[in-house]
């Protein structure tokens, strides 16, 4: 992350334009590596999610993601809001079938998912810095 996507703390924000096919792409095995409680969110969230970040902040986290075929996610949450606009292939959430045009939004619920046959590749927008959370939130 840089100065201009606020992760760092270091001087104001500033507009900026990026183009996703020049961000890197990371999976979650990169990202967990061999840091501690690597093996259960690899178990959790899968190891061949690509994650890339568009903007970091406090308030606000955008990522683009690709899913292979037939990938998924078990139930977990963020912490936020969090809005997935599907650009390409389909989400599903249970019985519910998310495609391109389409979008899911959840306020801090337990969710799941599984990319359909051609995969999916969507945005996903936080309501700031999320974590990853397997219980049931308080009300």
């Amino acid at each position: 992350m840089t100065d201009r996507e606020g992760s760092s703390g270091r001087g104001p924000l500033e507009a900026y334009i990026f183009d996703v096919a020049k961000i890197s792409g990371r999976t979650n095995a990169e990202l967990l590596g061999d840091s501690e409680g690597a093996d259960h969110y690899l178990e959790l969230l899968g190891r061949d999610l690509v994650t890339r970040t568009l903007v970091q902040t406090p308030q606000l986290c955008v990522y683009h993601e690709t899913a292979k075929p037939g990938e998924r996610v078990k139930p977990h949450r963020h912490g936020t809001y969090q809005v997935d606009f599907v650009l390409r292939g389909e989400l599903i959430f249970g019985n519910r079938r998310v495609t391109a045009g389409m979008g899911y939004f959840t306020p801090d619920k337990l969710y799941s998912w599984r990319a359909g046959d051609e995969g999916a590749e969507w945005i996903e927008i936080h309501s700031g810095v999320g974590g990853i959370f397997t219980d049931t939130p308080e009300s």
